[in-house]
């Protein structure tokens, strides 16, 4: 009897590990965006709340991706999905080595302070796992940053995954953060929209 109470507890506990990890693993329904003008397409998670300005398209999630709760939750402590885009008339017709020169990886790593933690401070900023790729039409750079934890702000501290891309005539910024705390059990919604942009005719 005890042998078998035994066995029971630890099928038990096997069960309550594996439920967690397939529920991330579950996909999460997405809603497809095109941007005519910009020449690219990606996949956002439904329940967030979208917002389109001028160039840009982001994602604001409430931790349960709950509809409602995403349309009050706060940009600064949520998980946020975002791309942004901008015409560079000077670099059409450029091949991938004459655009890494006109947007450097130094150029990359100075903005991601201000863009992603909304920090001015670089050195409270940490940024890891710089890289820089050429491929055959584009320079793709990529970083992971760890913004600081704001205490007159309220707002602790947030984990973003970063992807540039310097294409002929149009940069693209690709953002994903979201808190310390939640940002692997997000990886997969972030892992998803990323590997889901791509450039458009």
């Amino acid at each position: 009897m005890t042998v078998l109470r035994r066995e029971s507890a630890v099928l038990t506990a096997a069960v309550l590990c594996v439920l967690p990890a397939l529920a991330q693993s579950t996909p999460v329904p997405t809603k497809a965006f095109e941007n005519a003008e910009f020449h690219y397409a990606v996949a956002l998670p439904l329940g967030c709340r979208h917002e389109e300005g001028p160039g840009t398209l982001q994602a604001v999630c409430a931790p349960d991706l709950d509809p409602e709760k995403s349309a009050r939750a706060s940009a600064a402590g949520s998980m946020v999905l975002e791309v942004s885009a901008e015409v560079v008339a000077d670099d059409i017709g450029k091949a991938p080595a004459e655009l890494a020169q006109s947007f450097t990886e130094a150029q990359f790593k100075a903005e991601l302070p201000a863009s992603v933690c909304g920090e001015s401070d670089r050195d409270r900023v940490k940024i890891d796992h710089v890289s820089q790729v050429l491929e055959d039409t584009r320079v793709v750079y990529r970083a992971d940053v760890a913004c600081p934890e704001v205490k007159f702000l309220w707002l602790e501290e947030r984990q973003a995954s970063v992807r540039y891309l310097i294409t002929p005539g149009l940069r693209y910024r690709l953002m994903a953060r979201a808190p310390k705390e939640d940002f692997e059990e997000k990886k997969a919604s972030i892992d998803a929209f990323l590997a889901s942009f791509r450039l458009t005719p």
